[in-house]
């Protein structure tokens, strides 16, 4: 009869946590490894699309307009971040859309519009405000 394989003793609390202890630090260097040859390779492609770019004839300037050209970011399809309609007299009323503000109220009102009428709100900001795209 074959001896059974003695199963190793098992480890002591102390031993258990250095090799975890080992384990976090070999962890935190395969991610700095990883992370510097992500970048190398990152720049490696960077040079070789600049060199097919330069090849073909092309400026990267060019490149990367056809490549955003289409592409919005979500803020501007919600109308935030860029105003769409600015007060020539005071930059700091801005309307993009939605709720019609207090400053923008007044002076529709004051000029002689009608607030709830779209038609006199766009022609309104067409007149009196100015488009920034």
């Amino acid at each position: 009869m074959a001896k059974k394989n003695q199963e190793s003793a098992p480890l002591s609390i102390d031993q258990i946590e250095q090799q975890l202890a080992q384990m976090e630090v070999d962890r935190e260097m395969l991610e700095a490894a990883l992370k510097e040859r992500r970048q190398g390779d990152l720049v490696a492609l960077a040079e070789s699309l600049r060199e097919q770019i330069a090849e073909r004839g092309y400026q990267l300037d060019e490149v990367i307009a056809v490549l955003q050209k289409g592409r919005r970011t979500t803020s501007r399809r919600r109308g935030e971040g860029q105003p769409r309609y600015v007060d020539p007299d005071n930059s700091a009323h801005t309307y993009s859309k939605g709720p019609i503000p207090g400053w923008l109220r007044e002076m529709m009102q004051a000029a002689g519009y009608d607030v709830t009428d779209r038609s006199q709100r766009e022609a309104f900001k067409t007149a009196h405000l100015r488009r920034v795209e």
